[in-house]
């Protein structure tokens, strides 16, 4: 942990290699999010787990960012993409997130948000100007062929009917809030403000946002809705410290290093590691509706997250106004 933390003190010397190997530790680590998030929900109330995961990933990242408090937004312009990342990426996002899982399964989740990629490459298309080829438009059809098959359970019907499960239409406006938040992220890290203090300031916020609905949940429920074993309270302070809060902050540093096209094509391994950990963990079955949207999914991430380095170089170094 302490040589992880190094490395994302000491940007000039984190290389494109060291970032992949990286990211793939967050993919473990939001692989399992999934899974343990889903378990922790039916011991603690909503709003009361919201806001620990988030206060425990904000000390998390107040600890390894302890050195570097005095970075603050100099500028409006900063505090807009600061504050958008962190209202848009975390406090709306975690709600809808944590919905989601409430109602559809841990495994339906990852495999509605391996479409991040796809997402990431439509927005990069509108907002940085960077070209969509015909491999990645495939990727984009593909991607969304595989979502609708899970989210519609395999019938056109449930559309007219609208007979699917509410949490999966939850987990796509978390993917949806996921991705445009990735436009403030890349707009403050091509300003050279450091990921880890805007991952500071959003899980920060957001424990600040939810106490009220803390405190009115408890207050409802007479303050006696704790859960008392301290395995669940482990978990909780995993799911909050490396899943959320440092996984948040590494996948910021892979935006701002390798774009959020290259970066982005690592969430196709998020369903996989979701689903065997659902197994193991929470009983789930894997379905073979899932098995072949996760097909159609992972295929059009591969197609759709393709960029040359060029141009990913061209982006950090040119943004936007």
């Amino acid at each position: 942990m302490k040589n992880l933390i190094k490395l994302m003190r000491e940007d000039d010397e984190l290389n494109e290699t060291k970032m992949r190997w990286i990211l793939l530790l967050v993919i473990f680590m939001w692989g399992s999010n999934f899974v343990f998030t889903k378990l922790l929900l039916e011991m603690f109330p909503f709003w009361t787990l919201l806001f620990f995961r988030n206060l425990f990933a904000a000390f998390g990242l107040l600890w390894i960012v302890r050195k570097f408090l005095f970075i603050t937004p100099g500028t409006k312009k900063m505090w807009v993409y600061v504050l958008g990342a962190s209202i848009i990426g975390v406090v709306i996002n975690n709600v809808l997130f944590q919905i989601g899982l409430k109602y559809t399964l841990a495994t339906n989740a990852s495999l509605i948000m391996g479409l991040t990629s796809l997402a990431t490459a439509f927005i990069s298309f509108l907002i940085f100007s960077v070209p969509l080829r015909w491999k990645q438009m495939l990727g984009i059809t593909l991607g969304f062929f595989g979502v609708l098959l899970v989210v519609l359970k395999g019938s056109l019907m449930n559309l007219f009917t609208l007979s699917f499960n509410i949490g999966d239409l939850y987990i796509v406006g978390a993917l949806i809030t996921f991705s445009i938040s990735f436009i403030f992220i890349k707009k403050a890290t091509d300003l050279k403000f450091p990921p880890a203090i805007i991952s500071l300031y959003a899980y920060a916020l957001s424990s600040f946002c939810y106490l009220p609905m803390v405190i009115w949940e408890q207050a409802t429920q007479g303050w006696s809705e704790f859960p008392s074993s301290v395995l669940l309270w482990l978990m909780l302070i995993y799911v909050g410290v490396f899943p959320t809060g440092v996984g948040n902050m590494l996948w910021n540093q892979g935006i701002s290093i390798l774009g959020p096209g290259q970066c982005a094509i690592f969430m196709n391994g998020v369903p996989v590691i979701a689903a065997i950990t659902a197994v193991i963990v929470l009983d789930e079955p894997i379905l073979l509706l899932q098995i072949i949207g996760f097909l159609f999914i992972g295929s059009g991430v591969i197609l759709g997250s393709q960029n040359s380095r060029h141009g990913v170089k061209k982006e950090t170094v040119n943004p936007p106004v």
